[in-house]
């Protein structure tokens, strides 16, 4: 498997374990349907201008898309959004969200780290 199917793999697992559809994640990358399905499939490699916005969607670290054995039981499914009628604008506030707490959880661990090597 190459790099562009692994990705494709998992942006595909990711996107299915939170409920969204093609048409929903598409619209909300302001691509075209068919062009995510590309990435999805790994026949074309997916830009890396739109890692960003997708990791911040589905609630993981842009390295996560790399990972060969992506657990998708760590995906944290506290923060999924799931809806039939989501709109895009919808998607992009729930990426905002979600990488508000990431940010948040990134911090906490390193005062944690940093308070018990004090």
């Amino acid at each position: 498997m190459n790099q562009d199917q692994l990705i494709g793999k998992n942006l595909q697992a990711l996107r299915q374990k939170l409920g969204f559809t093609q048409e929903q994640v598409a619209e909300y990358l302001r691509i075209t349907r068919v062009e995510l399905s590309y990435y999805e499939t790994g026949s074309r490699t997916m830009p890396t201008n739109l890692m960003s916005p997708l990791a911040n969607l589905y609630g993981v670290d842009e390295y996560d898309f790399y990972e060969e054995d992506l657990d998708l039981a760590s995906v944290n499914l506290a923060l999924a959004f799931r809806a039939d009628s989501i709109k895009s604008s919808d998607l992009e506030q729930i990426a905002k969200f979600k990488k508000i707490v990431r940010n948040y959880l990134s911090m906490k661990s390193a005062l944690e780290n940093e308070s018990a090597h004090s």
